[in-house]
């Protein structure tokens, strides 16, 4: 899992996509992958560092392993959420629930972005996207993969509650013939916080007055107080 640390994205909700945003004076558009993404797919692939790409299920530098997410996606089987810089992807987002009828219950989120535009804010943007596409498949764990070296994506992922399941030894091979351990987190739904005005799951919840609300809730709720 490759996130960024940087500073807190601006609130964004799967209902307003397609959206274009400003990180840091760059505009990014988000929105679902579409089929006709699959060359600017594999040049974001190619142009990550080999390191990046070890957890991943899928081979984001193989056309076609790219051929088959985006069918994958187009079919409804997995949920992609692309940001965009001037056309070209920069970023990505998935969600993709267990495919076995004992495993439908757990989702895998994965993000990635772009090694020029991390610390802006757009890994948390996708992440809480992708976070809050798992709690409306209404599955009960969610799961993500790293590499122990990937330390801001795991503080960030401890952040938001999740947990350690599992280190599972010497389990992916670079390309250079060498063995890395993989972190496997979780988090369980049923600890999910609310927001105490709208009553929906949020990624991250701001206190306001003695309550915890959403993004949406607490920009409303600031206006209101501050109009006395």
């Amino acid at each position: 899992m490759t996130a960024n640390t940087g500073p807190v994205a601006p609130d964004i909700e799967l209902h307003h996509l397609p959206a274009s945003l400003h990180f840091h004076g760059r505009e990014i558009e988000l929105r679902g992958l579409e089929p006709g993404d699959e060359e600017s797919l594999l040049s974001f692939g190619r142009r990550q560092p080999e390191d990046d790409l070890l957890f991943l299920e899928r081979d984001i530098t193989d056309p076609n392993d790219v051929a088959t997410w985006v069918s994958d996606t187009t079919a409804g089987h997995t949920r992609t959420i692309v940001s965009l810089d001037g056309g070209a992807v920069n970023g990505y987002a998935t969600i993709e629930r267990g495919r076995l009828r004992w495993t439908r219950h757990v989702a895998e989120i994965r993000v990635m972005v772009d090694v020029d535009a991390r610390r802006l804010g757009l890994g948390h943007a996708l992440l809480g996207l992708a976070f809050e596409a798992a709690l409306a498949d209404d599955v009960s764990k969610i799961v993500a993969q790293m590499t122990p070296n990937q330390g801001g994506a795991r503080r960030l992922f401890e952040n938001l509650g999740f947990v350690q399941d599992a280190v599972l030894a010497q389990h992916v091979r670079s390309a250079d013939g060498n063995s890395h351990d993989l972190i496997v987190m979780r988090f369980d739904t049923a600890q999910r916080r609310m927001c105490a005005v709208c009553g929906k799951s949020a990624l991250t919840l701001i206190p306001l007055e003695g309550r915890e609300l959403c993004w949406a809730c607490f920009e409303m709720e600031e206006v209101e107080l501050g109009a006395g």
